[in-house]
């Protein structure tokens, strides 16, 4: 899917009409921060991607501009399972150079390139990107997003769990803060610490409570723990505020187990057998 899709937005990146300012404006970074604010907010969705773009062309600031293309192309490289597309890292990191050749010492610009590295699995160069820009301002918000991500992809629970709370202690924004909890609730997924996971999501549903993907990834955390009742009821809010495909695997998946689950279940199981 990454793929893909990079290499259908490359074309219409060439013959995009960008700013003539070649300086890092102030206004070219508020409208710079603004788009990535809209890309991290549905990662991956086109019209979001399309209105970040135009967006960006808006700006008075040709550095701001190309390292918001640069960082469109890295969110657009991830593939379903995960993975990044090279192609679409190597065509973030062309536009993050135009971008560092007007404005060479911007943190906002240059953390993307430690997101390019540690998507393509060049980890100790990432480190040295990140070891320098911590040395240039290292209350930099996107900078410890930037951390967080290379601690995640090292696996290491701590670390990662001490660059979420850093972030979200310099969030400028109510939906940044929400956006860090839930990536928190993600990490703790993947760890499989379900509990913490499930406390997570709760507090973010709680600020949140129309958020379908957040129902959806409870109903995950019940359906591992074996909560199959707690686990249909988060699926059917779900399933009530958005349809989609996962969801409905889950649905399927959750009447699968409760089919087998219980006395009165096992027993009509076995006449049926």
């Amino acid at each position: 899917m990454g793929k893909q899709l990079v290499k259908q937005l490359l074309p219409v990146l060439d013959k995009m009409e960008w700013p003539k300012t070649r300086l890092a404006t102030e206004q070219g970074r508020h409208i710079y921060v603004e788009s990535l604010e809209k890309i991290d907010a549905v990662k991956g969705d086109p019209k979001t991607v399309s209105a970040a773009l135009r967006l960006l062309q808006t700006a008075d600031s040709l550095p701001f501009a190309y390292a918001g293309v640069a960082y469109v192309l890295v969110t657009m490289a991830r593939e379903s399972d995960g993975s990044y597309a090279q192609v679409g890292l190597d065509a973030a990191m062309e536009w993050l150079e135009r971008a560092q050749e007007l404005e060479p010492d911007v943190v906002e610009i240059n953390m993307i390139e430690a997101l390019v590295y540690i998507y393509s699995g060049r980890l100790d160069d990432a480190r040295l990107i990140l070891n320098y820009l911590q040395g240039q301002e290292p209350l930099n918000y996107y900078l410890h997003l930037a951390e967080v991500v290379y601690w995640r992809n090292q696996r290491d629970i701590e670390q990662a769990l001490y660059w979420f709370k850093e972030a979200m202690e310099i969030a400028l924004t109510v939906p940044q803060r929400l956006r860090l909890r839930v990536q928190m609730g993600d990490f703790y997924l993947e760890c499989n610490q379900l509990d913490k996971a499930l406390e997570v999501y709760r507090e973010a549903i709680h600020f949140d409570r129309e958020n379908a993907q957040l129902w959806h990834k409870m109903s995950i955390v019940y359906l591992r723990q074996e909560n199959y009742e707690e686990a249909e009821r988060a699926n059917h809010t779900t399933l009530r505020l958005q349809d989609f495909a996962a969801a409905r695997q889950i649905e399927t998946i959750i009447k699968k187990k409760k089919s087998g689950t219980g006395v009165l279940g096992r027993l009509f199981g076995r006449q049926d057998d």
